[in-house]
């Protein structure tokens, strides 16, 4: 019985802990994917500046904070013209998702 506990506890830390969910393509393995987010096109605003910020982990262990706001400070953003996400995944143990925000 102990054993049965035990195999659960790390089957449900090790699954789906450090997974990627800005790319079409899925897979066991992926390195450097960039996925456009076309919501926030702005034709108006000009691609003058790129910030970023990145999320990273590894099994049941995430830290950063990938979000638009955190990529819009970084790189000194106030208007958005468009989005990008590059994941990196590797068997879903190691993990990295960076959001790049182009604007002015």
């Amino acid at each position: 019985m102990k054993t049965l506990l035990a195999v659960a506890a790390i089957a449900l830390c090790t699954t789906g802990c450090v997974m990627t969910n800005k790319t079409n393509a899925m897979s066991a393995l992926t390195l450097n994917v960039v996925s456009p987010d076309t919501s926030f096109i702005d034709n108006s605003v000009k691609p003058v500046k790129c910030g970023s910020a990145t999320a990273s982990g590894i099994v049941c262990f995430t830290e950063g904070d990938c979000s638009i706001a955190a990529a819009m400070k970084n790189g000194g953003i106030s208007k958005i013209h468009h989005v990008d996400y590059k994941v990196k995944n590797i068997l879903g143990i190691i993990g990295e998702t960076t959001t790049l925000v182009y604007g002015e």
